[in-house]
């Protein structure tokens, strides 16, 4: 295991998934590693992602954008791959609450920062604040947030534990429909996040820096 693995991992968590399926065309069992993601995405996946299985399997995947749905995908079906990430425990099919962080991961600092950083890059979000103390007439503020947002209250649980190890201060976990979520509001705090966890995404590097 090393970081770049746990990055990966943490994509995973975030927009990935593994499935087993029957091939029609090529008569047999198939699997499926998968990453998707917005088409901004893309030179994430090429630039961060793709090198990470070119260094660790030695294969590349394939990436292909959809632009009709606005999405680029990054899969592989590549049997090692596979097996790598059903043993530490990554579910096949359907995620759900399912997803938690490797045993692994938790003792040992430099993994879990990598783990959250993959979540980030591919299921974070940084934006301006909005006030809403008037109706229809917003009043926009230059304070940044962070905000992680998923199904699994799991997940989000052990996001907040290591981000406040490293003394990333997070706002209270909320339930909105079945999914739950984490905010960080101070901008010591949202700036120590991009100090710490290091986004490999330019996309969100690069609001962070333009948002006004």
């Amino acid at each position: 295991m090393n970081e770049k693995l746990a990055e990966l991992y943490g994509a995973m968590i975030g927009d990935g998934c593994l499935s087993k399926y029957y091939s029609n065309y090529r008569k047999r069992n198939e699997v499926c590693f998968m990453i998707t993601g917005h088409t901004h995405d893309e030179p994430y996946h090429r630039n961060v992602l793709q090198p990470i299985l070119i260094k660790n399997f030695g294969i590349r995947g394939y990436i292909w954008l959809r632009k009709k749905y606005n999405a680029v995908l990054f899969s592989t079906s590549n049997k090692e791959v596979f097996n790598f990430f059903k043993k530490l425990g990554f579910p096949i099919g359907l995620k759900g609450d399912k997803l938690k962080i490797p045993k692994s991961f938790l003792l040992n600092n430099k993994l879990s920062i990598a783990w959250v950083r993959g979540i980030f890059d591919t299921d974070g979000t940084v934006y301006n604040r909005y006030s809403k103390k008037y109706k229809n007439n917003y009043q926009k503020y230059t304070y940044k947030n962070i905000q992680f947002h998923m199904k699994s209250k799991k997940v989000i649980y052990q996001i907040k534990k290591i981000l406040e190890k490293n003394s990333i201060k997070t706002g209270k976990i909320f339930d909105k429909k079945g999914y739950f979520g984490l905010r960080i509001y101070e901008q010591s705090a949202v700036k120590r996040f991009f100090n710490i966890i290091k986004p490999s995404n330019n996309y969100h590097k690069e609001r962070f820096l333009n948002l006004q």
